[in-house]
């Protein structure tokens, strides 16, 4: 937990310098150079947050996970508590990532392997389960139902403002079962021992787009009389060429999460995460990306 946080603290701060903030409090006489601490950093980076990691959420599940680490001799030994810090914990690693690849373009996934999966004997506790019995649990401290309580409070406050709870605690599974019983997983790693020197025999099955990425463009930004959605920033309505400006300036393609296309590149299918992201832009964001696929219409076009 601690290592999760100041890995954090360090991202935060690249964020500011990134956008040419200063990360030092002000020079005292006689006195080191100071940076900043985290909680200042996440409030001073709100506004260079990537638009697509909801900050408020992400911020709120940071403060969980620092107040559990400034507090941890309080949480000892108490059952299933450890599955709601587990919660925190990996939500803030998906956002971690998350923002990495936002603002740096660097895929963190391809830095991690598959030793370092977590492996248990106890089957999995849902934190969700948890937070609600611990309410009225008399077996349950003081300290861990006022922790929860917040907890909840705080999710229902964000779903209320339209958040994205996803950013705040969010339920991980993961399981090893022979391959003999797999049929829907989306990663299935196995041993086979007639394989050479037992190697792993590792096999992605494919993704239903149809599922996973249910829209065309059409279905997006068409009027609701036109069955679409009618997609709107801001109260304005968007049409193709916005549509397509903003798929190009947050390079919509290169993210599997947002985008499928067929080999032929001819069929673009859109995942209800891209929406999401859409809805969440500014107007001036919209007019910065429409900005540079001017440019790069300008760039194109012949001489």
């Amino acid at each position: 937990m601690i290592l999760l946080v100041n890995g954090w603290e360090l991202l935060l701060k690249a964020l500011l310098s990134r956008a040419r903030q200063r990360i030092y409090y002000p020079k005292r006489k006689n006195e080191p150079y100071r940076t900043l601490s985290i909680s200042d950093a996440l409030e001073r980076a709100k506004h260079v947050f990537p638009p697509s990691v909801d900050h408020r959420p992400t911020a709120k599940n940071l403060e969980f996970i620092i107040d559990y680490r400034d507090n941890a001799i309080h949480f000892y030994n108490k059952p299933g508590f450890g599955a709601v810090i587990y919660g925190l914990a990996q939500t803030a690693i998906a956002n971690y990532r998350d923002v990495v690849q936002n603002v740096f373009n660097r895929d963190l996934t391809r830095e991690i392997t598959l030793s370092l999966l977590p492996l248990g004997l106890a089957p999995p506790v849902d934190p969700v389960a948890f937070i609600r019995s611990s309410a009225n649990d008399p077996k349950v401290s003081a300290q861990v139902r006022a922790f929860t309580q917040r907890l909840r409070d705080l999710a229902s406050e964000l779903e209320t403002a339209g958040a994205d709870t996803g950013r705040l605690l969010t339920t991980f599974h993961v399981k090893l079962e022979s391959t003999k019983k797999l049929v829907a997983a989306d990663l299935v790693v196995g041993v086979q021992s007639e394989a050479p020197e037992g190697s792993p025999l590792l096999v992605q099955r494919s993704v239903d787009p149809n599922k996973s990425h249910p829209y065309r463009e059409s279905e997006i930004i068409g009027s609701p009389r036109r069955s679409g959605m009618g997609l709107t920033v801001g109260g304005r309505a968007l049409g193709q060429y916005e549509f397509r400006a903003i798929g190009y300036h947050h390079q919509v393609t290169e993210n599997a999460r947002w985008c499928w296309r067929d080999t032929s590149g001819v069929i673009t299918r859109y995942s209800p995460e891209w929406v999401q992201f859409i809805q969440r832009l500014a107007p001036e964001d919209v007019d910065a990306a429409v900005a540079a696929y001017r440019q790069r219409l300008i760039k194109r076009a012949p001489k």
